[in-house]
């Protein structure tokens, strides 16, 4: 599996706070009682890949194609379109001779078709002043969702992921939520600040040594020149920083993984760069001693994971202006000039990130100017376009594809998804509990009661503290084994730090047997120890039903010093 497949727990920091110790269960009865870890057969899971594909001709949409008119290829061997369906101004139209191929049931001829659109608000990155202006832009445009659309939002500030609202038609709650949005911090600033410190402290080096950016070697001598050590430290800074919102995003995806209809999300950045270090210093020929993330090891998996959920994004460039132009201290011309060079570098740099997302899930990136009438234009492409449909030979084995649809006709351009991946059935579990975990109140999710007692010393700088869960039975599927009822589910606890930094998430496998089927509203006890550093924390559990695939998930704040 390539490094941008990785689980959420494998991207997070690890704090040594989440080390379980010992558990003990009150009314389970685990392996070692005679309930085996698995006995459940493996889930009949029948997948389609769904494509939704944008034709279009000298710059105007062509409708009224059949499926005969496409050539859909995996990993460039064809394979046919099982389900097709032409939308066209938000209803499914009839496509003439039917052939041999079905149409989704839910999308008849005739059948109005809706959008869930998911916002992320990328309270981290942008600056207060041009997000709001964002955000009132989409609430003037709000009237545009049709009967049959939603929308959720959620908001991360680089330390947590909240949602603000869960699916909803309803402009008037709509309107409220994004106005409490930009009533929200944001950190953008801080951002500008970081930068304007960093620039401050090249500033000998432009003002004597070197320009501003300090161009490398010509790219045709014998070697290339390494960025310095304080260049490195930088751009690691700033690729840790995007990788973070990036994991945010695609937490919100896995959360919100199956609204009806199409789906999109809209995401509004504060300025995502693609090449950290190209970043910081404007030059295309140097490189780092030290592996600085870039590209695909910072979106590949915001790209994967939409691709494998079939959201179609829309990222949207609200950027903050350049710290450093017309800075009073820059007085030289061609130091100025060299300065307005590497801002022009930059705005490129967070472009190319957005054109990127963009192209590869099937979207548009909303740039510039454009972005004052954002959702009018994401309403627009999103309400005409052809949706096939195909059914994989799926392995299971987290391998990635490259799909792409062509017209036979030419002069047809095509936009859609570029790839899925086969993701296997550990990974999917994994990626939408560990979702719900950093999400805290994933609308799917079943409340789960947690206790904490009073902690004691376990060490230098750690406690040791008792946690208690408790479960609603009722909740679960139990199915019957020998003289028994068992429910078979796994629970992860992981904590989460002031700084939003999440430990990493243990998988304990657990089988509840009960003497009967459980009563509405009956709980069951699961106590157990853990280990953590004496700092405050966020502790978060979640408890998954393979057999249903529900999750339950609970949270609380945890003060060693008061617990």
């Amino acid at each position: 599996m390539r490094e941008k497949t990785r689980t959420l727990a494998r991207h997070a920091r690890w704090l040594g706070a989440a080390a379980l110790l010992a558990f003990s269960a009150v009314g389970f009865a685990a392996a070692q009682d005679g309930v085996p870890t698995s006995i459940f057969s493996e889930v009949v899971d029948v997948r389609v890949v769904n494509l939704e594909i944008v034709v279009t001709e000298d710059g105007g949409r062509v409708t009224g194609l059949k499926p005969e008119d496409f050539v859909l290829t995996v990993d460039g061997n064809v394979v046919p379109i099982e389900y097709f369906t032409e939308v066209h101004g938000g209803t499914a139209v009839a496509r003439g001779d039917e052939g041999d191929v079905a149409t989704l049931p839910a999308l008849a001829p005739g059948t109005p078709v809706g959008t869930s659109y998911l916002v992320f608000v990328d309270d981290y990155f942008m600056v207060k002043a041009r997000r709001d202006k964002v955000l009132r832009d989409l609430i003037e445009q709000l009237p545009l969702l049709s009967p049959e659309d939603r929308m959720a939002v959620v908001a991360f500030n680089g330390k947590k992921l909240e949602m603000l609202a869960s699916w909803s038609p309803s402009v008037p709650e709509l309107t409220r939520v994004l106005g409490e949005a930009a009533e929200r911090p944001a950190l953008g600033l801080q951002r500008v600040a970081e930068q304007r410190s960093y620039e401050a402290s090249r500033r000998i080096d432009r003002q004597t040594l070197q320009p501003l950016g300090g161009r490398g070697v010509d790219p045709n001598s014998d070697g290339f020149e390494h960025l310095d050590p304080e260049e490195e430290r930088e751009a690691d800074r700033i690729a840790g920083q995007v990788e973070r919102v990036v994991l945010a995003a695609t937490s919100a995806l896995r959360s919100f993984a199956n609204p009806p209809g199409r789906k999109v999300m809209i995401l509004l950045s504060g300025g995502w760069p693609y090449n950290p270090a190209q970043y910081v210093t404007g030059d295309f020929y140097r490189s780092t001693f030290r592996d600085v993330k870039v590209g695909d090891d910072l979106f590949g998996s915001l790209v994967e994971t939409a691709n494998r959920l079939s959201y179609t994004l829309y990222p949207v460039d609200v950027p903050h202006q350049d710290p450093a132009l017309g800075d009073a201290e820059i007085s030289n011309a061609d130091l100025a000039q060299e300065r307005f060079d590497l801002y022009r570098d930059r705005e490129q740099e967070q472009r190319t990130s957005l054109l990127t997302i963009a192209r590869e899930t099937g979207g548009e990136a909303v740039l510039g100017g454009a972005r004052d009438a954002l959702f009018e234009r994401v309403v627009a492409d999103t309400r005409s376009y052809y949706w096939l449909g195909f059914t994989p030979s799926w392995q299971g084995d987290d391998s990635e594809h490259k799909v792409e649809a062509k017209a036979r006709r030419k002069g047809l351009k095509i936009r859609s998804r570029m790839g899925f991946s086969d993701l296997s059935r550990s990974t999917e579990v994994s990626m939408m509990v560990e979702s719900a975990l950093i999400l805290g109140d994933a609308p799917s999710a079943i409340p789960l009661a947690v206790q904490v007692g009073k902690g004691k010393r376990a060490g230098f700088g750690k406690v040791e503290v008792p946690l208690t869960v408790i479960i609603p039975v009722a909740e679960l599927t139990f199915l019957p084994y020998e003289d028994k009822f068992v429910a078979e589910t796994e629970l992860r606890i992981a904590v989460r730090d002031e700084l939003g930094n999440l430990s990493d998430v243990p998988v304990m496998p657990l089988a509840i047997a009960m003497e009967t089927m459980p009563k509405e509203g009956e709980l069951r006890r699961f106590d157990t120890q853990l280990k953590m550093r004496k700092k405050k924390h966020e502790l978060i559990v979640s408890l998954y039903d393979n057999a249903s695939g529900k999750i339950l998930t609970g949270k609380i704040p945890v003060d060693p010093e008061q617990n």
